[in-house]
């Protein structure tokens, strides 16, 4: 599925249509302080959704 817009916005509205149980976020940690463990698309997706998120961070290498 392709769909244009703002990212977190568009991931929340989706996830909302399809009746999702769980979204699932990759974060590459990377940002200023207030996204220091987060992405700002995960960041937004988590300000925005009632739906449950589950964040995947990859290690610092």
């Amino acid at each position: 599925m392709h769909k244009i817009g703002h990212p977190s916005t568009t991931i929340c509205k989706v996830a909302k249509e399809e009746d999702a149980d769980l979204i699932i976020m990759g974060s590459h940690g990377r940002g200023f302080i207030k996204r220091a463990l987060l992405g700002s698309v995960t960041l937004g997706v988590l300000n925005r959704t009632h739906i449950p998120v589950l964040v995947v961070k990859k290690p610092i290498s």
